[in-house]
């Protein structure tokens, strides 16, 4: 039984891709990245030539990242870059360049299979010759030069057309490469026959509305019959231009409402019934046709996030799935956009402000309000999250949702310390510290209450950063101009932060020793856990450590620092967020860019080698502290 098959065959419709693996992919890619910029700055003086030696670099860190370990995240930096370092040289002879860099990426996507530098084989030529690299931009997001745009958005999607009908069931990675060139093609396609319609939102009078609805509901269509959903998002600026034509001469809080709501329920119905509309699409295609095209296949839960062929990949993640998660994201903004606008408008059209003056029930009718974005957002997840289980709108959902939750805590915590709610004293005279902890708590349990219902570990990172304001109870209260407390100093205010970085730390630790095989959600939780964890420690470590005549000492000792916890509970979450302070530290202390360049492509080589290295550096590590254990008996 082929299960690998099964589930490519029920997921065809979740526009499955590969873009992130992990944490351990994240960090090699930044490292790579910051590598390789930093490679091409120190050797700058070589002009153009530059371009062959970060070409060669970009291919052999793809041998240990991606051909060895399958680093998703890591192949399309280095084949991103391998196709900048090749035009660079190429850009020689002009034109032709793109044919250069398509033989170039040809090699590439051949020796590492990257989907990404397959359609690079396509999008390159396409870039020089019919764009040109000076206006691709311009051209391809609605200015100048229609005709060229719409010509290379034609030739892109039927290359991508191509490709995908060679893997109907979406199998191999060759569905990889038709998934980008409809990344490519889309804004072109969708921006050329917009602009060529006279259909520019740039220009001053309004859009036509029918006609461009109509374009959309056939590019529509079209993205259904071919299981492809890059044609409508390329499309989302036009229909919300054409939703706010229509409702011209309404008060622009009605037609923000009115557009933003549209909008994102149409997104989200497309998305929850996407399979049934495909299958009633594919009844007007002919059959011959619909051989050569995916199946409508029904939804089933995704697989485990990490591929049996990544083994390489010890803290892995989810964060996006596929395009499908994306398109989700993009119902989602508009849907809680357009919420938070019917709450502020009920608010005040309830007569929250009375003869200049709150109302006596403002505080209790503030609460009702933030009932309808919050049960927006929670009945959005609802079926997104619970049913479909998907990673990047779970993520975006519950951001959402705790925005909501701090409010709705404060709130709560207000009316602790003011039953009756006449006014905002209590905020202005100082905040009690009672008020800060039911707030804090509040806001900590709807977050757990969004986590447990649809299991997202996210949100119990964030019900942990709800408690982070109790830290700083007594420097909230010593707002009262009576409070004879001290002012607040900007160190005590950095060591509160240590201190809840560490606690948020400490309880990744201990869901990480609760699972160590790491299988369980206990894992995520703990992902982000440590992510918050670092967010708060080491920008903070580096204010204290990395600064006066010292600054690179104390940011190197800082980091090594990292890089030991990092290695001894396997989490990379303090490297990632480091990596970028370090380079500012390197930038300061070395003069000339030259030189801060050099020393950032030394700094960038020892990570990605720790990266590469890692299961050897741990093994050493634990060693010594063995050995440091016995010796000490």
């Amino acid at each position: 039984m082929n299960t690998n098959a099964d589930i490519a065959a029920q997921r065809r419709d979740e526009e499955d891709a590969r873009l992130v693996t992990g944490a351990a992919d994240i960090l090699a890619g930044i490292a790579s990245l910051l590598g390789l910029v930093a490679l091409g700055a120190a050797l700058a003086v070589l002009g153009p030539f530059v371009g062959p030696v970060i070409a060669a670099a970009a291919a052999g860190l793809a041998i240990p990242l991606v051909k060895q370990r399958n680093f998703a995240f890591s192949g399309i930096v280095l084949a991103a870059s391998f196709a900048v370092g090749v035009f660079v040289l190429a850009s020689i002879i002009d034109m032709a360049s793109g044919l250069v860099v398509a033989g170039a990426m040809a090699w590439f996507w051949h020796a590492y299979r990257v989907p990404f530098a397959g359609a690079l084989v396509v999008a390159a030529p396409v870039a020089t010759l019919i764009l040109g690299m000076g206006e691709i931009l311009e051209t391809a997001w609605g200015g100048g030069g229609p005709l060229q745009s719409l010509a290379a958005g034609i030739i892109l999607f039927t290359a991508a057309m191509a490709v995908d009908m060679s893997d109907p069931e979406r199998e191999t990675r060759r569905s990889g490469i038709a998934f980008w060139l409809h990344i490519f093609a889309a804004p072109c396609l969708v921006h050329g026959i917009f602009l060529i319609g006279g259909f520019d939102p740039s220009a001053t009078q309004p859009i036509a509305a029918i006609p461009v609805l109509a374009i959309v509901a056939l590019l529509a269509l079209v993205a259904l019959v071919i299981d492809r959903r890059p044609l409508l998002a390329s499309s989302i600026g036009y229909v919300a231009y054409a939703l706010a034509s229509l409702g011209e001469g309404l008060a622009i809080e009605t037609r923000l409402i009115a557009v933003s709501l549209t909008l994102g329920i149409g997104i989200l119905a497309l998305a929850a019934f996407w399979s049934p509309l495909r299958r009633a699409a594919l009844l007007l295609v002919p059959s011959a046709l619909k051989e050569k095209l995916p199946a409508a296949g029904a939804f089933v839960p995704p697989p485990k996030p990490v591929a049996p062929e990544t083994p390489a990949e010890e803290e892995p993640v989810r964060l996006v799935s596929g395009f499908n998660d994306i398109f989700v994201v993009m119902g989602t903004l508009p849907v809680a956009f357009g919420a938070w606008i019917v709450a502020g408008v009920w608010l005040y059209q309830s007569g929250i402000v009375t003869r200049g003056a709150l109302s006596e029930d403002w505080l209790w009718r503030t609460m009702t309000a933030l009932l309808i974005p919050g049960v927006a957002i929670w009945l959005v997840a609802e079926f997104f999250v619970r049913v479909r289980r998907m990673a990047f709108p779970a993520i975006v959902l519950a951001g959402q949702f705790a925005f909501v939750a701090f409010f709705v805590g404060g709130l709560f915590g207000y009316a602790a310390i003011n039953p009756e709610g006449r006014d905002l004293s209590g905020f202005r005279d100082g905040i009690d510290p009672l008020g800060v902890v039911i707030a804090c708590l509040v806001s900590a349990l709807l977050n757990v209450l969004f986590a447990f219902r649809h299991r997202v570990p996210f949100a119990l990172a964030m019900a942990a950063a709800a408690l982070l304001p109790m830290f700083f109870i007594d420097l909230l209260a010593s707002t009262d101009p009576a409070s004879t407390l001290p002012e607040p100093t900007e160190t005590s205010v950095r060591i509160r932060l240590l201190l809840a970085g560490a606690l948020a730390a400490g309880l990744g630790v201990w869901l990480d020793l609760s699972d160590r095989e790491r299988r369980t959600q206990s894992s995520d939780t703990a992902f982000w856990l440590h992510m918050l964890a670092s967010l708060l420690l080491v920008p903070n470590l580096f204010h204290f450590a990395a600064t006066g005549e010292a600054v690179l000492l104390g940011a190197v000792v800082i980091f090594l620092g990292l890089a030991i916890f990092a290695l001894a509970v396997n989490r990379r979450a303090g490297l990632i967020v480091g990596l970028p302070f370090l380079a500012w530290a390197l930038g300061d202390t070395f003069e000339g860019f030259g030189s801060s360049s050099l020393a950032m492509l030394v700094f960038s080589g020892l990570v990605l080698w720790a990266a590469i290295k890692w299961q050897e550096l741990r093994a050493a590590l634990f060693a010594w502290i063995d050995q440091d254990e016995r010796s000490g008996i």
